[in-house]
């Protein structure tokens, strides 16, 4: 099972989806992780009775795809959660998203590596996985809160939670049931299931201002004159406050007169849903103006309600109106008109325990069958906290959110390099549309990555002044608004000990997207990239002091190269690490295999380590065998071979053919399939890898299933544009390269043994990798020998490593080598699957 990707996202909803689909469209190698068993999201658990959107269904819904948009028909104005997921799953299908995810798999840990520049992601199912990129795409509304009532678990009766309500039927009829809890989903529900219960008892807290949705099944005249208007809707909605193309009334709720302000909230509580709160665009900043629209809202309150004292009971008095989220409701207040529905007010009465037979409050127990908690989520938040992430020097998000989440843009955390949270809390998240606001989150990660790609940066994080600015910025937009008036889970007040911070960037989603996309024009300002060209030209500047090739006896060169040398770490460890010795065509032949703790047969790679065919052996490439081993998950054999200019070529590839013809006979012992077996090799080693092809062919086997050349000494033209360029002070040298070749080649080139590019013909040669580094005088000639394997009917990958240079696949030093080594290793597996 493969375990490096480019990207992981966590979750499947409407943002994890979309997340998937627009990173595999770029050529990513993603992985999704989805605790739930299908996609979904929050619509996937929230199947509780009522559920459905309170953002009309033909905005709430995916804007990327122009056929999706035209082809699928929703049923009904507010689609309930049903018609939902089935969207959500038509779209997974559509673009075969679910084929990127793990389900029923939760992530627990993420760990970032300094060193690498990737993250280390756990799972509950015993998943390790790496990914240069963390998507977390883990909703705002998922981690439910159960709270913690004494006697909870004791309740003997039916117990749910509406944001995770089980897959089957839940039959209310005949039965006493209770309902903790009077926010949106307390509020759908409670209609539904009193249609058919015996008796319902809602237990209220905190009572909420509700709008009628005035639901109603969309016509196919209504939905093509929708369809025909997307464009300009889609538009309209991006720029808006809310994601929506509506707007409020240009002038503000104390600048009309009583009668045009009476006419204007007549026409918003017809219309219904949330958006009353926006009638008048002062509604949540000025408080005389929300007390007109809470005066209106509250005397519709009184006369759905017959009875008064209930009707005041269900009036909110410790909010201005639009500050909790306003709820969409199908009949809510006129369900207490109902015999069989009782309201308990708990702050007159509070909850003192929950017992088997239901709930005791101050005045007495209500006994119950079902009790049902709709006491929503640790919101923005909570779903995030409940993985161990890690970031630079092994801080934790928990620890820097300690005091209330800071993030830049809502987007990244400082200390938190790669990691992308996808409507985090600093976004306008859930005050506008949740699915524009995903896609234009996703649209900017991308771009984001393609940034990093085309600067040849590997890293972006958020820098702490950026973070501090913003967290700024965001507080003192919602200080000059209503908001922080009301103690929602906008402000996490309802989990207890959970710091009190209006978690959303309440300024609007138009005016967001402009800052977003301001700071992408500028640079990413406010972002720190690492300087990889710098780190190169340092690790160049060191290098720069490596023994000059031509004023040394080889011998002495060996000596002096392996005085330098760092001990062995032997890591990582194998399953089998040993040495053999076999009989080659000069006499004894050294090898070393290597067995990775996978379970086999696996794929075989005979290895030819570089040295410009003079210097080198098993001891300078053990790292490297070692991790490709453990990443390409391959049984490794690496050769000794003779070395020039004791044993002139074509020795060295006579040994690379005799170890090859060994493996064959002898994978099947160390777990290898011997119907898998490649050749493979860095610098001079790409070249008798070559060259073994080459052999093998014209001798009539054994057979190779694969060729990896990493940036390999293919042929002995110095006029290259490489050589031109890159020729001097890049550490591998045209002065070098000379000398290798007079050493390793005494009598000519002639010999395609020798050098490849001199054989006649390419054809019928292994599938090959061609891996090349920018930065080497070898370059053009490794491109163009993969050009060549492919005009002559040989798949042929090539890929080169921009802004690098030759031989840094084996300095694990460097930071840019681990993530270029896990893109080689990915084309290895699949060249050897």
């Amino acid at each position: 099972m493969e375990n490096s990707f480019d990207a992981v996202v966590v979750g499947a909803g409407i943002a994890g989806l979309y997340a998937v689909h627009k990173l595999r469209a770029r050529g990513m190698r993603v992985r999704g992780f989805e605790s739930a068993a299908g996609v979904g999201g929050t619509w996937y658990h929230n199947r509780y009775p009522g559920a459905r959107c309170d953002v009309e269904s033909i905005d709430y819904s995916y804007s990327f795809d122009e056929e999706l948009q035209q082809e699928w028909t929703w049923s009904e104005r507010f689609a309930a959660q049903e018609e939902i997921l089935r969207y959500l799953g038509h779209v997974a299908d559509r673009h075969d998203l679910r084929s990127a995810y793990e389900f029923s798999t939760r992530v627990t840990a993420a760990d970032y590596d300094d060193r690498s520049g990737r993250w280390t992601i756990r799972t509950d199912t015993a998943r390790t996985v790496s990914a240069r990129f963390l998507v977390l795409a883990t909703g705002v509304l998922s981690a439910t809160n159960l709270p913690d009532i004494p006697g909870r678990d004791s309740f003997a009766g039916e117990l749910y939670h509406t944001g995770a309500w089980p897959h089957h039927g839940v039959e209310f009829e005949g039965k006493r049931v209770g309902v903790i809890g009077t926010g949106s989903s307390g509020i759908q529900t409670v209609p539904v299931v009193a249609e058919t219960a015996a008796r319902v008892t809602v237990f209220q807290r905190s009572p909420n201002y509700s709008i009628p949705a005035r639901n109603r099944p969309l016509t196919p005249e209504y939905l093509a004159e929708v369809k025909a208007g997307y464009p300009e809707r889609r538009r309209l909605s991006r720029i808006s406050g809310g994601g929506t193309p509506n707007s409020p009334h240009p002038r503000g709720a104390l600048e009309v007169d009583a009668a045009e302000r009476t006419r204007i909230y007549d026409q918003w509580w017809e219309r219904g849903g949330y958006l009353f709160a926006k009638a008048f665009p002062d509604q949540t900043t000025n408080l005389a103006a929300n007390d007109t629209a809470r005066e209106y809202v509250e005397a519709k309150i009184r006369e759905l309600v017959h009875d008064p004292e209930i009707a005041e009971q269900l009036i909110p008095d410790d909010h201005p109106i639009g500050t909790k989220r306003i709820v969409t409701d199908s009949g809510y207040f006129e369900a207490y008109n109902r015999e069989n529905v009782e309201l308990v007010n708990l702050r007159r009465t509070p909850i003192t325990e929950i017992t088997p037979d239901g709930v005791r409050t101050e005045d007495g127990l209500h006994e119950l069958d079902m009790l049902i908690f709709a006491t929503g989520f640790d919101a923005m938040t909570g779903s995030l906290s409940r993985i161990d992430i890690r970031g630079r020097d092994g801080r934790t998000l928990r620890d820097e959110w300690s005091a209330g989440p800071r993030t830049y843009l809502g987007l990244a955390v400082s200390g938190f390099p790669n990691m992308f949270v996808v409507s985090g809390p600093g976004s306008p998240s859930v005050l506008a549309n949740m699915v524009l606001t995903a896609e234009q989150h996703v649209d900017w990660i991308a771009s984001c990555v393609d940034y990093l790609d085309e600067h040849r940066a590997t890293t972006i994080e958020a820098s702490e002044d950026a973070v501090a600015e913003w967290v700024a910025t965001c507080n003192a937009n919602a200080a000059a608004t209503l908001f922080p008036a009301a103690n929602s889970w906008y402000l996490g007040a309802n989990i207890p000990g959970k710091p009190r911070v209006f978690m959303p960037y309440v300024g609007g989603l138009g005016k967001y997207r402009a800052i977003c996309d301001e700071v992408a024009s500028a640079g990413y300002r406010g972002f720190v990239l690492d300087d990889p060209a710098a780190e190169v030209k340092a690790m160049l500047a060191g290098l720069a002091d490596f023994p000059d090739v031509t004023r040394h006896d080889p011998a002495d060169l060996r000596a002096l190269i392996r005085s330098r040398r760092a001990p062995l770490t032997r890591q990582p460890a194998m399953r089998i690490a040993e040495d053999q010795v076999i009989e080659g065509p000069g006499g004894d032949l050294a090898l070393r295999i290597y067995a990775p703790h996978h379970e086999g047969p696996l794929p075989v790679v005979v290895f030819a380590h570089g040295g410009g065919f003079v210097f080198c052996d098993l001891d300078s490439h053990d790292e490297f065998c070692r991790a490709m081993a453990d990443a390409v998950e391959a049984v490794v054999i690496a050769v000794d071979y003779r070395l020039a200019p004791e044993h002139p070529g074509p020795a060295a590839m006579e040994d690379v053919y005799a170890a090859l013809v060994w493996a064959t006979e002898h994978a099947a012992e160390y777990g290898g399939d011997p119907a898998r077996i490649g050749v493979a090799g860095d610098s001079a080693g790409g070249n008798l890898a070559a060259t073994v092809c080459l052999a093998a062919r014209d001798r009539g086997g054994p057979r190779i299933a694969a060729q990896v050349l990493v940036y390999p000494v293919i042929d002995d033209d110095f006029s290259t544009e490489s050589y031109q360029r890159y020729g001097e002070g890049y550490y591998n040298t045209e002065t070098a390269m000379r000398w290798y070749w007079a050493q390793y080649a005494p009598n000519g080139t002639d010999s395609p043994y020798l050098v490849p590019t001199r054989a006649e013909s390419l054809a019928d040669l292994p599938p090959a990798v061609v891996a090349t580094a920018e930065m080497d005088p070898l370059c053009t000639a490794g491109d163009a020998y993969a050009e060549r394997l492919r005009e002559a009917g040989v798949s042929a990958t090539a890929h080169r490593f921009e802004g690098l240079f030759h031989g840094f696949l084996t300095i694990p030093a460097l930071s840019l080598t681990e993530p270029a080594r896990e893109k080689l290793w990915q084309m290895m597996r699949d060249l050897l699957a």
